[in-house]
Order: structure tokens, then sequence, then C-alpha cells
């Protein structure tokens, strides 16, 4: 590696990291298992709910989020056109239709103040994406949603 290349977001991997994934691997439990279960326990524990479950993406929960939606074809999630293809894609796979609200120039967030105006009858959620570490104005998202009786899709 070069010596004046700035590594973004290098992870700390020490002994007993490696110890853990040699162990894990030696086990033959890679995808589930005992420690998957111990992770979920530990994880809803600390976030202070009574179920957690592990999943291999942030695609895969998008996903299994919308799914507790029962979407329907012809049902509408708002988001924002800045993120990645699996926002929309997870959309589109429930079977609902994507509905970008513009960004705010200043946050790169979706726009709280457009929202309103893209609500419809179809409406069933809003799903932000929070943009290069900067929150969404989660308040005012929140407030609409509960005006319009709509599911937040708040991923952290």
């Amino acid at each position: 590696m070069k010596e004046d290349y700035i590594v973004f977001g290098r992870p700390f991997i020490g002994i007993d990291e490696i110890n853990a994934v040699q162990s894990t691997l030696e086990s033959g439990w890679i995808g589930t298992g005992p420690r998957v279960k111990q992770f979920e326990e530990a994880f809803a524990s600390y976030i202070g709910t009574k179920y957690a479950v592990a999943l291999n993406s942030c695609t895969a929960g998008l996903f299994l989020s919308l799914q507790t939606l029962d979407l329907h074809p012809g049902d509408e999630v708002i988001t924002t056109p800045l993120t990645f293809a699996a926002t929309a894609n997870a959309i589109v796979h429930n079977m609902a239709t994507p509905i970008f609200v513009d960004v705010d120039r200043k946050t790169m967030n979706i726009d709280s103040e457009k929202i309103e105006s893209a609500i419809t009858p179809r409406t069933r959620s809003i799903l932000p994406v929070h943009f290069a570490g900067r929150p969404c104005e989660m308040d005012t998202i929140n407030h609409i949603a509960s005006k319009y009786g709509l599911t937040v899709i708040n991923h952290r």
C-alpha cells in the first residue's frame, strides 16, 4: 500500500477478533448457529427490545422491513433519489412503487418539507436515507407519518 494513501474506515482487527473468526470457521456454523443467536440476544438487550434478527446486509434489512407492511401492487413508498439502488429495489421487490422526493441541497437528505406534497391515498410508508453521516429531520418526518398514518422505515 502507498505510504501517502488515506484509508477510509480501516477496521481494528486484533488477536481476539482473529481467534473468534477462526473458531467460528472451525465450528462449521458460518451463517447461523449459536454465535448468531448469541449476537442477536446481546444486540436486542443492548437496544432494549425483545427480539433482534441478524441479516447479511442492509439490503436484506430494507426488504424484510418492507415485508412487514404487506405491500401490494400500486402501494407507494416515499424515499430519496440520492441513495444506493437497493433502496428502490427493496420497494419494487415488495411490489410497491418508489416515490422519489428531492433532497435538500444543504444536507443532501430527503427534503422533509416536500414529503407531504408527495403523499397520496396509496402511500404506505416513508423510507428516509441518512446521507453521509447527516441525519434526516426525523422529528418532522415522524410527525408527517403520524399525521397520515404512515410507517417510517428508519434504517441506521
